[in-house]
């Protein structure tokens, strides 16, 4: 039986090697495996080894950039033949979506990542939104959220059945992902958190609990570029912690902090779902985070981590307070959340309900899927750390 065609569209530049990376490999071999093609668009710059992982699995690899800008009509002729198209990060009314639309009799999914906050809009303007955001997914055969939330949400804004939608939690590779030894001066104790550096991820909140705290027993360690960087080093000085935080950039090693780490900090003020937390959380990390979107499903507070109301940074300071002054707790609940990680979050159940949601869109049931995948079909970077095979 002849595999299918999916074309994977994904509105992301691969800079780095990160969860997401991974989840584009693995769903490229997990497809592979059950016989499928699978096309790849995505932004430049692309980090080149993900690229050559990539196309080992025999993939297809194209620049989305240069796709949109080729226009509607040679979008949708590329797009036709392919019997699924997977939309990820792209706002369903921009033009490579209408591209998939057109691209009929193509099935089209769409993943909902994001969780946009809701305009103030007068009677008038929410209606005439209501009308457009009902028509949008007609071609749409189903929607997946990243989170519980964002399925009802979005289901609720497009005016989905049920049976239209499903959740696929985002997937984190256990084994790359793993607890590694803490070894430092009694006392010291190591945070990070890792971020888009933008306003809504709530990192500025983080600086000023940390300037409530009693005494600086922890170095912040803060992962990730964007356009409040700056501004963030400023407040650090201004607060005093310039001695105490340290700003990494973009790092393709967040595996290896993340294992060093004693507590990881998410203060976002939305979240879809929270990669990084479930990231910490196969790493062993006690985790604080914001009770906020989609992080109550990865968190139960006070046994997988702790949950603080979004932008409290008194709230944040006394949950550090309480894990800064008690070991035990920390080893507890980063224990705990390792095994919530690799109970819920593990990345190879993820891509195969990926591609068993394609399948299912294309009426189509490969040999393939009831099995597991075997390591000969796992991403090199899987196989290069057999050690932390669990």
């Amino acid at each position: 039986m002849k595999g299918l065609r999916i074309a994977l569209l994904i509105s992301m530049a691969p800079r780095k090697q990160g969860s997401l990376e991974d989840w584009i490999h693995a769903f490229c071999w997990e497809a592979a495996r059950r016989g499928h093609q699978v096309d790849v668009w995505l932004h430049q710059p692309m980090l080149p080894s993900f690229v050559t992982e990539l196309k080992a699995s025999g993939a297809r690899v194209d620049d989305l950039g240069e796709f949109e800008r080729s226009g509607l009509v040679s979008m949708t002729r590329r797009l036709a033949g392919h019997d699924v198209i997977h939309l990820n990060f792209l706002a369903p009314r921009s033009s490579i979506a209408m591209a998939a639309y057109a691209a009929w009799p193509s099935q089209v999914l769409y993943t909902a990542h994001s969780d946009l906050i809701d305009k103030a809009e007068n009677v008038v303007r929410r209606s005439l939104r209501w009308v457009v955001n009902q028509a949008t997914m007609v071609r749409v055969h189903s929607l997946a959220g990243v989170s519980e939330h964002v399925r009802v949400k979005e289901g609720r804004r497009f005016g989905l059945h049920p049976h239209r939608s499903r959740t696929i939690f985002n997937g984190v590779d256990t084994r790359r992902f793993h607890p590694r030894a803490r070894s430092r001066p009694e006392g010291k104790v190591e945070l990070i958190t890792i971020a888009n550096l933008v306003e809504s991820k709530g990192v500025h909140h983080l600086l000023g609990a940390l300037g409530r705290l009693r005494s600086p027993r922890g170095r912040l360690r803060v992962v990730g570029d964007g356009p409040a960087q700056q501004s963030l080093r400023v407040l650090a000085v201004q607060l005093g912690l310039q001695h105490q935080t340290e700003f990494l950039g973009l790092r393709s090693d967040v595996q290896d902090l993340l294992g060093t780490s004693d507590i990881c900090i998410q203060p976002s003020l939305v979240e879809a779902f929270g990669l990084t937390v479930a990231e910490a959380m196969a790493c062993g990390c006690a985790v604080v985070a914001s009770r906020v979107g989609g992080i109550p499903e990865l968190i139960h507070h006070g046994r997988t981590g702790l949950l603080v109301e979004p932008g409290d940074e008194a709230g944040f300071a006394a949950a550090l307070e309480c894990l800064l002054d008690d070991p035990v707790s920390r080893y507890q609940l980063g224990a705990a959340a390792r095994q919530r990680a690799c109970e819920a979050f593990e990345l190879s159940s993820a891509v195969r309900r990926h591609v068993d949601w394609c399948e299912d869109a294309a009426g189509y049931v490969s040999r393939a899927r009831v099995r597991r995948t075997p390591a000969s079909f796992l991403p090199k970077a899987y196989l290069m750390h057999p050690e932390t095979a669990g």
